[in-house]
C-alpha cells in the first residue's frame, strides 16, 4: 500500500484543486480515507487497488503454502464400450496419457517384469496375425486406425475375450520400440508349447550357444522354421528368442516353431533322442582342436537313416560355442565338429548364414536318401 500511495502524490499535486477536496489532510487511520485514496489511484491507473494490505513474512508464506487445500484429483471418465460399423468389433476409446495406458506400457517396458508377469509386446500387424494363428493369447490391443484393425477382422471375431483400445497415435509413437510406430500394438502371454503347422518336419534339432544378439537369434529361428526342424533349443546366457528385436529378426518365426528356453547343458541329454548325431559349428577351428584334442578331417555329412536324429549346435559370432557343446559330442556316436571352408579374406560368416549352409546340406541329404529309397521300393 506504501507503494501505491508514493505514486499517488506524485500525481496528486498535477491534479486540479476540485480534484482534492476530500483530501483535506493526510491519509491516516481513518478508513473512509484509505477508501478515497485506493478510490482515486483506481481512477489513475485503471486498476483496483486492495485496500486492506496485508505483508505475509517468509514464515507465513511457507505455512500457508504448506496448509493449503490439494486440488481435487481428476476422475477418469468412464471409457464406455463401441461397435466399430464395418468391423462390427467391440472397443474402448482412451484419451491422451489414461492411466491404462500408463501401467500397461511401463509393465512391459522392463525386461524382467515381462517375463515374471509372462506379457509379450507384439507390434505390427504382420507379427500379431502370425501370434493369433498359433493360438497365442491375446489380452489387449492398441490400435489408432479403424483401416489398420479392419485387416485384422477375421482373425479378431475368433478372440472374444480380447480387449481393444483405441488410443492417439502419438501414444502409440511415445510407447513404440520401433522409429516409426505401425499403429497396432498387441499384448500376448508368452507361450510355453508351440505346435509346428510345417508338414515334412525333419528330424533335426538346433541348440543354439552364446547368441547374445537378438536380431542373429531371431534369423537362427526364422532359418530353423523354414527348413523345417523340429525345435529349437535356446541355452542359458542367450538373448531373449521373444524379445522384440529377436521377433522382428525372425519375422515372427518363434509362433512357427517349438522354441524352448532357457535350458541347461545338464538336461540336454535328456531332452535329445538316444539315436543321435551331434554337429558343433565352430569358425576357430585351430583353437578348438588344442583343447580337447580332435581329429581334423574330411567329413562328409552321413546319409540319415529312419531311426537318425541330428542336432546343430551354432554360436554365437563373438564368444562361439562353449566346452559343454564339445562335451556332448562324447556323449553320441557319429558326431562331429564342422567347420566350413572360407576364402582367407573372410574371417568368419554371421551365425544365420552359417547356420544356413549346414542345415540346407542336411536337408539335401535327406532328400537324395528319400529319393533313393523310393527308387529301390518301386
Amino acid at each position: 500500500m506504501q507503494f501505491y500511495r508514493k505514486i499517488s502524490r506524485n500525481f496528486i499535486g498535477s491534479l486540479t484543486n476540485g480534484s482534492l477536496r476530500f483530501l483535506t489532510s493526510a491519509p491516516g487511520e481513518n478508513p473512509r480515507e484509505v477508501q478515497n485514496m485506493a478510490q482515486l489511484e483506481d481512477d489513475l491507473f485503471g486498476r483496483e487497488v486492495p485496500q486492506n494490505w496485508e505483508e505475509k513474512t517468509p514464515k507465513r508464506w511457507r505455512h500457508d503454502r504448506q496448509h493449503r487445500q490439494p486440488k481435487p484429483a481428476q476422475q477418469t471418465p468412464k471409457n464406455e464400450i463401441r461397435i466399430d460399423k464395418k468391423t462390427n468389433l467391440a472397443f474402448r476409446e482412451l484419451p491422451h496419457h489414461d492411466p491404462i495406458i500408463r501401467d500397461t506400457m511401463m509393465l512391459l517396458r522392463s525386461g524382467k517384469k515381462q517375463k515374471k508377469e509372462s506379457f509379450l509386446l507384439v507390434e505390427g500387424r504382420r507379427l500379431i496375425e502370425e501370434a493369433l494363428r498359433a493360438n497365442v493369447k491375446m489380452h489387449k490391443l492398441f490400435f489408432s486406425r479403424f483401416d489398420d484393425l479392419e485387416e485384422l477382422q477375421e482373425t479378431l471375431k475368433e478372440i472374444p475375450k480380447a480387449e481393444l483400445y483405441r488410443i492417439k497415435y502419438r501414444d502409440l509413437s511415445l510407447w513404440s520400440q520401433l522409429t516409426t510406430s505401425p499403429g497396432l500394438l498387441g499384448i500376448f502371454e508368452r507361450p510355453q508349447n508351440i505346435v509346428s503347422r510345417a508338414s515334412n518336419i525333419l528330424p533335426i534339432s538346433v541348440i543354439c550357444d552364446n547368441i547374445r544378439e537378438p536380431n542373429n537369434l531371431g534369423s537362427v529361428i526364422r532359418i530353423c522354421a523354414a527348413l523345417p526342424c523340429q525345435e529349437v533349443l535356446v541355452m542359458k546366457g542367450c538373448t531373449d528368442p521373444f524379445d522384440s528385436k529377436s521377433l522382428r529378426g525372425g519375422a515372427g518365426a518363434q509362433f512357427q516353431i517349438s522354441v524352448r528356453y532357457p535350458i541347461n547343458w545338464e538336461d540336454v541329454p535328456e531332452i535329445l533322442p538316444q539315436e543321435n548325431s551331434v554337429f558343433v559349428s565352430e569358425s576357430k577351428l585351430l583353437d578348438v582342436t588344442a583343447q580337447p584334442p580332435i581329429d581334423v578331417a574330411e567329413f562328409s555329412l552321413p546319409n540319415p537313416g529312419e531311426e537318425q536324429h541330428f542336432t546343430v549346435v551354432i554360436g554365437g559370432e563373438t564368444h562361439g560355442v562353449s566346452q559343454e557343446a564339445y562335451k556332448l559330442m562324447t556323449l553320441y556316436r557319429n558326431s562331429a565338429c564342422l567347420h566350413i571352408p572360407l576364402s582367407h579374406c573372410v574371417e568368419s560368416l554371421n551365425t544365420a548364414s552359417a547356420l544356413a549352409v549346414i542345415l540346407f546340406e542336411l536337408r539335401r541329404k535327406f532328400q537324395d536318401q528319400r529319393k533313393l529309397m523310393n527308387i529301390i521300393e518301386n
